[in-house]
């Protein structure tokens, strides 16, 4: 479990994020949408311990985050939107790297439940600058995940990706969400929202102002009209 507790972060006197509060519970899948510089991106980097709030708590296990630092960096995977991988590698070399490189061992059975559930092996030779942008985004993800976390990141997973990469991305975060694990992600897409969300945080201004369930939006977009919200955050709704 995650709790955060009236999180504010400002870079000079820009406020990005603001008296932001939630409990995140092992085994959720929470979609975080809202407009273009709402303090989605933010979010998520304060959750990976990325960036250090302002103002505000946040604890891990009931502890608070700075005496669970090791531990919690162990059980994060954050995945942010750019794609980092050195493009003259092959796909089998750039995972053999990373797996190397993590901060704990991962296991071959880890590599190969990535390798399998993303199809992999069809391009283990190929260097990854000769691949589509689908391809390129689904080994990030993996690699991003081969210590298999159980707070799992993602900020735009499926961006710029195909309809069948972005199926097997889909329905690999479904098979991690049916092992327990917690996922929070980022996405502009409903498709990607609705196959894989129980819940939703809404973001506006740096404001958090929606953290329910999905069947409970509606309610919260007639209210949003009638308070007079933005014109985007309407469209982002509409588009569901």
């Amino acid at each position: 479990m995650i709790e955060i507790e009236q999180v504010d972060y400002s870079i000079k006197k820009e406020v990005i994020l603001k008296d932001v509060s939630a409990t995140i519970q092992q085994g959720e899948s929470i979609g975080v949408i809202g407009p273009n510089g709402a303090g989605k991106s933010t979010f998520l980097k304060i959750i990976a311990s990325i960036v250090k709030p302002s103002s505000g708590k946040i604890y891990y296990q009931v502890n608070a985050y700075e005496e669970k630092i090791k531990e919690l960096r162990k059980n994060i995977g954050y995945i942010p939107q750019d794609i980092a991988l050195f493009e003259d590698l092959t796909v089998y070399e750039q995972i053999t790297f990373w797996q190397k490189a993590a901060r704990q061992k991962v296991s071959r059975n880890n590599v190969s439940q990535v390798v399998e559930a993303l199809h992999l092996n069809e391009v283990k030779d190929q260097k990854i600058k000769a691949l589509s942008g689908g391809w390129k985004r689904k080994i990030n993800v993996g690699i991003g995940l081969l210590h298999q976390p159980e707070f799992i990141l993602l900020d735009e997973p499926t961006a710029g990706v195909d309809l069948a990469a972005k199926d097997d991305l889909i329905q690999w975060l479904k098979l991690l969400h049916n092992e327990r694990k917690t996922l929070l992600i980022i996405s502009h897409d409903w498709d990607v929202l609705n196959r894989l969300c129980d819940k939703l945080m809404i973001f506006q201004q740096g404001r958090l102002l929606f953290f329910d369930e999905v069947s409970r939006l509606n309610e919260f977009e007639q209210q949003a009209i009638r308070n007079g919200s933005s014109e985007e955050l309407r469209k982002i709704l509409r588009l569901r």
